[in-house]
């Protein structure tokens, strides 16, 4: 791929991430609903991007995506930006590794590492930062099995689209 088509896709794939994280307002549903939803369509997103402009330009995208979130006040904690991105980051790299050989394995294997990655590391950050207890509870649960839900919805999603890419020469 040149870098002009690499860059383009690349900043494009990088805006419909981020318009994925402003369907927040939009999609109000109660409870963990339009977590569920936004995750899964921004996990999608990252999975289709580590295919069409392989791992690096999922990688760039895996780290200011979750930046830009912090911007749009969708994530709460600065300190929070850097376990998003390391989520993400995983996600991207085992799922654009996985997906030629088994989008099976690729979704499994990226939606479990990246679910238990998040979790070790917002134990860790809620321990070093003595966060409130409440606080505490809320994100160890948000950061747990909703992102195993929508990483594995997420790549679905990724393999349905990227089936129709693929069917369309697109990519």
């Amino acid at each position: 791929m040149n870098n002009i088509k690499f860059v383009t896709r690349t900043a494009l794939l990088l805006a419909v991430t981020v318009v994925c994280q402003m369907l927040r307002p939009l999609i109000a549903l109660p409870g963990l609903g339009s977590t569920l939803i936004i995750g899964s369509l921004v996990n999608a997103s990252l999975a289709v991007s580590s295919v069409v402009v392989g791992v690096w330009g999922g990688i760039i995208i895996s780290i200011i995506a979750p930046i830009i979130a912090f911007m749009q006040q969708h994530i709460a904690f600065v300190w929070l930006i850097p376990i998003v991105s390391v989520g993400n980051l995983i996600l991207v790299i085992i799922y654009g590794r996985w997906y030629a050989k088994s989008k099976w394995t690729a979704i499994g294997l990226s939606s479990f590492l990246k679910a238990v990655a998040l979790y070790l590391m917002i134990k860790v950050f809620i321990n070093a930062l003595i966060v409130p207890v409440p606080a505490a509870k809320m994100m160890s649960m948000m950061f747990s099995w909703p992102q195993f839900i929508t990483a594995v919805a997420g790549g679905f999603l990724a393999s349905l689209i990227l089936k129709v890419l693929t069917d369309t020469g697109k990519i």
